[in-house]
């Protein structure tokens, strides 16, 4: 079984294909969960836990991206590139999508909004440091960053420098580790931290080198990775609940959270444990990640406007961007089914 990236993998396709990994989905389904309880976030200790989990959410999908960049020189740089396109043309829709949405919120002074757009460097702050916020697009940082990592790792095998990855590795997450450090410390720009160098080339090449040691991982007893994971996650509940030290030390307990879930995901492929959290992982994770902001972005005012108390947006509103996220992506994902077995027809006719 081959996923083309972390959220873009096979979405289109079956989902009970021969070698799915289930567990694995099982994991991405709690992921993209998560990563939409960040951006409407639970109150309390029980919100700091669900967002920690869709920030540990977000580094398994680099992972997953990074052991898929893994393989023979010549078929991996026509695989990246192929990726890249189709995630620059999901990309490119989802911004034109957001720009409509935030555009629809700015109807009384849009030629003021619009204004801003003739700014150049509007533009590089998009493209430099994933600065979207003009079209409240600020999710789609995950999707820069991923394109800039499938172009660099693209480069090291055009210049046969894949040997190296492993050397590389661990300065790139110290160097994660470091400016989490230092963004939590000072308060910092989140942008610091959520970029290509930083967030994603970490992780893929963590992945990458699970996947260059896969043989020797695979000899490591499954309830060792479990256990592992579990002992680290709760580590990370308590850190993020209590906060007793000056200085972040969380990446150490997510970075050992993801790879823990990762490692016992590839031992045990059949795993299903809910088989509705295996298919949100399968088939939809990709469109609940890339539409929840428009949806939290039309919703939220609608239920403002009717004087909705704030118990009801601390509690319900998130459960019901959760609900309306994964409903259209359910109707997006049989849209391009239906799309794709009347291309099918027509093409053998």
């Amino acid at each position: 079984m081959e996923n083309d990236s972390a959220l873009v993998t096979e979405n289109d396709r079956k989902t009970e294909r021969p070698g799915r990994n289930r567990c694995l989905d099982l994991f991405k389904g709690i992921a993209a969960l998560g990563v939409v309880f960040v951006h409407i976030p639970f109150p309390g200790a029980f919100g700091k836990c669900m967002t920690t989990i869709g920030s540990c959410g977000v580094m398994l999908f680099f992972l997953i991206s990074g052991y898929h960049a893994f393989g023979k020189r010549e078929e991996m740089q026509k695989k990246l590139m192929k990726r890249f396109r189709r995630n620059l043309l999901i990309t490119i829709i989802a911004l034109l999508v957001y720009f409509a949405v935030e555009a629809s919120t700015h109807l009384h002074g849009i030629e003021r909004w619009l204004r801003d757009f003739r700014q150049p460097r509007l533009y590089l702050r998009m493209f430099l440091f994933n600065e979207l916020d003009i079209i409240n697009a600020s999710v789609l940082w995950f999707m820069l960053a991923l394109l800039y990592a499938y172009l660099i790792f693209w480069l090291m095998y055009r210049l046969d420098l894949q040997r190296y990855a492993k050397f590389a590795m661990p300065l790139f997450i110290l160097l994660r580790i470091g400016l989490e450090t230092y963004k939590y410390a000072t308060d910092g720009d989140w942008r610091i931290c959520s970029n290509v160098f930083v967030a994603a080339l970490p992780l893929m090449l963590l992945g990458y080198w699970i996947a260059e040691q896969r043989e020797r991982l695979m000899k490591l007893p499954a309830w060792v990775a479990a256990v592992c994971g579990i002992l680290s996650l709760v580590i990370l509940f308590l850190l993020v609940i209590t906060d007793p030290f000056r200085y972040n030390i969380t990446q150490i307990f997510k970075l050992a959270v993801v790879f823990s879930a990762f490692v016992f995901a590839l031992k045990k492929p059949s795993l299903r444990i809910f088989p509705p959290l295996c298919s949100l992982g399968g088939e939809y994770s990709l469109h609940v990640y890339l539409w929840h902001m428009p949806v939290i972005v039309l919703l939220w005012p609608v239920f403002e406007k009717h004087g909705f108390s704030e118990e009801f947006f601390d509690w319900c509103l998130p459960l019901i961007v959760a609900a309306v996220s994964l409903l259209l992506a359910v109707v997006i994902v049989n849209m391009i089914r239906t799309v794709k077995k009347a291309q099918a027809s027509c093409s053998v006719t």
